[in-house]
């Protein structure tokens, strides 16, 4: 009562019914009494119909025996009760501008970051030449592969000490020997050998770097065949021109981008929802949970219900930041995006109600929600490697998890211009994790403390 007196407004409850709402010294001033507490006892007396009794049996003379009125039965489930926990998440959110700064821009400036900083295209590669022939050919063949997208020229190699240190050093990712008799060769229609070292620290590099060398020098005796003698060189099996069906200038900005969306709509919901849930386990208040009639149920979806709001605007914010700042194309549908965003935001703030439930300190549901969240959604839900691709444990977990079908409706929509009649699967996927995860939620989150 101490402390209920320093409150602005406070409420008075009895068997899961308040008995009067009003500022501490209105309820007293209302009743008459100089305490908070005589004020409560009266108000208490009055429900149970205690006052009438004894005002009845004190003229009688008569101690009251009948017991109290036995109190009403709460409802099941109450829509009320749930839209007064969202309401006050809402308002926790709202009083916290670093939260609700994090809640809304988190996911924003995280995409802004890596957009601009995790790329997977292998281009503007140095290189260096180490040219023993120093004649037009030589040059005219160094030219080639240096007006491609894909190599800065770099000053000349003079001997194989150089270039062993130049490549060591990391200065050099391609170094071209040319041979003495380059030109020669040419002239008399033989196709000469080239040495190529390539910097293999990194295999996926080294082999994008291999690929690009024997294209470039393919295509230049091509060329080069075409200019001496008007014809291309003989014999050719067939002429094989290759053209991607999706994301024809192959850039993995095109791929990364829709990939980044649902990556970031698992990471910063999961947490915060956790967050505000174990909050209430660190300060108290879930004593509410705990003596009130709310059940679990319009607890943990009041809980939710604000966070999904804060995500799907987040959502909006990634599309926009996609389309506008990486100018990524969205070719397919924006509303089976949205309706795909839908569904993985509630189930992945289901899967943050999940990992609060298991959590006694924010510091624990921070790490723990963390971690688990980026190793499902980076490394087994198909961000690099097909789900397709995985084995054992790794294939579970890919299949168990929301991020694998909401990156697929990520990509389609984006690059593959899907709709709703190709995403459908997906789609029944996602909604079904959300009734597991509230279920999960509801077995191991206790109403009682132990």
């Amino acid at each position: 009562m101490n402390e209920a007196e320093r409150c602005d407004r406070i409420s008075l409850m009895h068997a899961g019914q308040v008995l009067a709402s009003d500022s501490p010294s209105a309820l007293k001033q209302r009743r008459g009494v100089e305490t908070l507490e005589e004020a409560f006892i009266v108000y208490l007396e009055e429900a149970t119909g205690l006052a009438e009794n004894l005002k009845d049996n004190t003229m009688a003379g008569v101690i009251p025996q009948s017991p109290p009125k036995k109190p009403p039965r709460a409802t099941a489930f109450s829509l009320r009760r749930l839209l007064g926990y969202a309401r006050r998440e809402s308002l926790e959110i709202k009083r916290d501008p670093i939260r609700l700064l994090f809640a809304l821009v988190g996911s924003v400036l995280l995409m802004f970051t890596l957009g601009y900083g995790m790329t997977f295209d292998v281009e503007d590669l140095k290189f260096a030449a180490l040219d023993w022939d120093q004649t037009p050919a030589s040059r005219d063949y160094l030219h080639n592969v240096a007006g491609s997208r894909y190599f800065i020229k770099r000053p000349p190699i003079h001997d194989y000490t150089e270039l062993e240190q130049r490549m060591k050093s990391g200065e050099l990712s391609l170094a071209i020997e040319i041979p003495p008799n380059f030109g020669k060769d040419l002239k008399r229609g033989r196709a000469p050998e080239i040495g190529v070292w390539i910097d293999g620290a990194m295999p996926f590099r080294g082999e994008t770097i291999r690929g690009y060398v024997e294209g470039l020098h393919y295509q230049y005796l091509t060329d080069l065949a075409i200019r001496t003698y008007g014809i291309e060189p003989r014999p050719i099996p067939a002429d094989l021109e290759i053209r991607y069906r999706y994301n024809q200038d192959f850039k993995s900005l095109y791929a990364m981008m829709p990939a980044m969306i649902p990556v970031l709509l698992v990471f910063i919901p999961a947490m915060l929802v956790a967050l505000g849930v174990v909050r209430e386990k660190e300060l108290g208040s879930i004593t509410n949970l705990y003596v009130t009639p709310v059940t679990r149920l319009e607890f943990l979806l009041g809980k939710q219900l604000p966070y999904i709001g804060v995500s799907m605007i987040s959502f909006f914010g990634l599309v926009v930041l996609a389309v506008f700042l990486f100018e990524v194309p969205l070719k397919g549908s924006f509303a089976a995006l949205t309706a795909g965003a839908l569904l993985y935001v509630t189930a992945t703030t289901g899967f943050g109600l999940l990992m609060s439930t298991f959590a006694q300190t924010q510091i624990a549901a921070l790490a723990g929600t963390a971690i688990v969240s980026l190793l499902a959604a980076v490394n087994f839900s198909g961000l690099t490697d097909p789900v397709s691709s995985l084995e054992g444990v790794g294939a579970w977990i890919g299949q168990l998890f929301p991020t694998t079908y909401f990156l697929i409706i990520s990509r389609g929509t984006f690059t593959k211009a899907l709709d709703f009649s190709d995403l459908y699967p997906y789609f029944i996927a996602l909604a079904a994790f959300i009734p597991v995860f509230t279920l999960l939620s509801l077995i191991f989150l206790r109403k009682q403390e132990k």
